[in-house]
């Protein structure tokens, strides 16, 4: 039953959804489509600056599952980079470390469970629906420091419908660090045209590990207009009149799955309430410590965030740090 319903939940994502099941209520209904899955175990040898690609999958259809994982067991290399092309695209609209792309940020995992993705024991799963109308490419990139030598499992699941052919809505993918914070604000992503906006992770590290963090709201910028959609981060991420012993959870749409040592990493989900745009969102959030003054530069927290959203088209993302820049010790840290 829980499968069932997320099924039915993630199926809503779609900008503009082809007639498939789209509820609960609809998953005995038969489509066009026939399912086909791209799946091996195998070790896999990328060196320093090269590319290796797990598929690349032709025609219209949906991606509705992938899952990763390699022999350390949740101890990813950084440098190993997750990139996905969408149609004939020569740009790809997810870009980040791949990590990072199911919340295990800077390459530490903790295991969680949301709806839209979930760590368990070192597998590395997401239910995010990917549409493409031509083709979609799946590549992992090596920007590291070293070559990248492991046993690699992994899993794409994939309906391949002609209906998809007329579909718009594209995922996309932006990874933002700001370390530390400058003027008080993080980017977590910008976008041009028509979609929405479907969640985030974000990891604070802070400079004081025994000051509370979490009074900055999120701001959207949203079709020439500005507004804060929480009024702080406790808010905005899901748990309320908290301090800094603030306790871990996860459940569907956010949670806090890890507080340890100055180092928070949070998510959220907008399912039910995707953030719909016309012309254009930009997401920002404050790094602030009380209600009523702003944080000190001296006082700045270190912020990495993932950002993703559905948009017509393939768009080019933000461009990713080198691996130095994004790998460089916190300036939070004493």
């Amino acid at each position: 039953m829980k499968h069932l319903l997320l099924t039915s939940i993630m199926a809503a994502f779609a900008l503009s959804p082809c007639k498939t099941a789209s509820a609960q209520g609809d998953l005995y209904r038969i489509t066009g489509g026939s399912s086909r899955t791209v799946t091996n175990f195998h070790q896999i040898s990328i060196p320093k600056g090269g590319d290796h690609v797990l598929a690349d999958l032709k025609g219209p259809g949906k991606v509705t599952y992938f899952y990763i994982t390699d022999d350390t067991a949740g101890r990813w290399y950084p440098g190993l980079v997750l990139k996905i092309y969408w149609d004939d695209s020569k740009e790809p609209s997810i870009q980040l470390p791949l990590a990072d792309f199911f919340g295990a940020i800077g390459s530490r995992s903790v295991d969680y469970t949301s709806l839209p993705m979930q760590i368990n024991h070192a597998c590395f799963m997401c239910y995010l629906p990917m549409p493409h109308s031509k083709g979609a490419k799946f590549v992992l990139s090596n920007d590291g420091d070293r070559d990248y030598v492991q046993k690699v499992a992994y899993g794409i699941d994939r309906e391949e419908d002609p209906s998809y052919a007329q579909e718009k809505s594209r995922l996309h993918c932006e990874w933002h660090r700001s370390n530390p914070v400058s003027n008080g604000l993080h980017v977590m992503m910008e976008a041009r045209g028509r979609g929405q906006y479907i969640g985030s992770y974000l990891q604070a590290v802070s400079r004081i590990h025994d000051v509370w963090f979490g009074e900055g709201d999120t701001i959207f910028h949203l079709d020439g207009k500005t507004f804060a959609h929480t009024p702080g981060t406790e808010d905005e991420y899901g748990s309320c009149w908290e301090k800094p012993d603030w306790k871990t959870f996860a459940s569907p749409y956010c949670g806090h799955p890890l507080n340890e040592i100055g180092v928070n990493r949070m998510y959220r989900w907008y399912v039910a309430n995707p953030v719909r745009f016309q012309q254009g969102l930009k997401v920002e959030i404050q790094n602030q410590h009380d209600n009523v003054n702003a944080t000190k530069p001296d006082e700045a927290d270190d912020y990495t965030s993932v950002a993703f959203w559905y948009q017509e088209g393939p768009q080019k993302v933000a461009a990713l740090p080198s691996f130095q820049e994004r790998t460089r010790a916190s300036f939070a840290k004493p």
